[in-house]
């Protein structure tokens, strides 16, 4: 018999989620046994292939979704920059999270935040030798997640922020407003999903969802410096739009 079974289901109810949290710390910890298959990824991580190879390896082991003119063209401008400090909200199954450590030789610390930050664990196994991935699960857009993230900065500021997580006005606007504050000036902000979908713009719904991140970004095009990196003004969704914070 599970011993689980022997506890009735109104106990099992509450002690559901802290179970769920303990197992999570013990999966995200050193201490826990590593697939064999995610020791050989991190070694092929850290042989420091090109840009385009970690690309591939992000889709294969994180299953990214980026156009790879766009987020080519970003990491092109975050080498300039050589960020230490990254902060990613909206991590999904953390494809730019593993460019952000692997494909910027310069950071040294990277903060995830998402509801639930898929492949924590991995990312965390990842990590190079110097450098610390911090996932943080839960609701971006409150100001308790902030103080986490400030939290696990340690007194740094933040030289690079990509927000890619809730795709409403509202949810994209809380998300730039709470941590935009904390990206030092000379800094680089980044918004995915800035080419609003086919079903907004021809209504044909094709199951690709930018959301209304296009609404706040023509508002931060009047307000700041800022870059687009598009590949196609037809396409449906993606693109990436970028702040400088002077």
């Amino acid at each position: 018999m599970n011993p689980k079974h022997l506890l009735p289901m109104s106990l099992r109810d509450v002690l559901r989620p802290t179970y769920q949290k303990a197992l999570r710390a013990w999966q995200e910890s050193r201490l826990s046994p590593k697939p064999q298959s995610w020791r050989e990824g991190r070694a092929k991580a850290w042989s420091s292939p090109s840009a385009e190879a970690l690309l591939d390896q992000a889709g294969t082991d994180f299953g990214i979704t980026q156009v790879p003119f766009e987020i080519l063209g970003l990491l092109d401008k975050l080498r300039a920059l050589q960020p230490k400090t990254v902060v990613e909200v909206g991590t999904h199954k953390g494809g730019n999270s593993f460019l952000f450590c692997h494909a910027l030789a310069s950071t040294e610390r990277v903060v995830g935040v998402d509801l639930c930050v898929q492949n924590a664990a991995k990312l965390i196994h990842y990590a190079r030798p110097g450098q610390r991935y911090f996932a943080l699960h839960g609701d971006s857009q409150t100001q308790a997640m902030k103080a986490r993230v400030v939290q696990r900065l340690a007194g740094r500021s933040v030289d690079f922020l990509f927000i890619d997580g809730d795709h409403s006005y509202a949810g994209v606007k809380a998300d730039f407003e709470l941590y935009a504050p904390l990206v030092r000036r000379g800094g680089i902000i980044a918004l995915h999903d800035i080419v609003a979908d086919h079903r907004t713009r021809f209504g044909r719904d094709t199951g690709c969802y930018a959301g209304e991140v296009y609404r706040y970004w023509a508002e931060l095009k009047s307000r700041y410096r800022t870059d687009e990196l598009v590949r196609d003004p037809e396409q449906d969704g993606f693109g990436i739009g970028v702040v400088y914070v002077d």
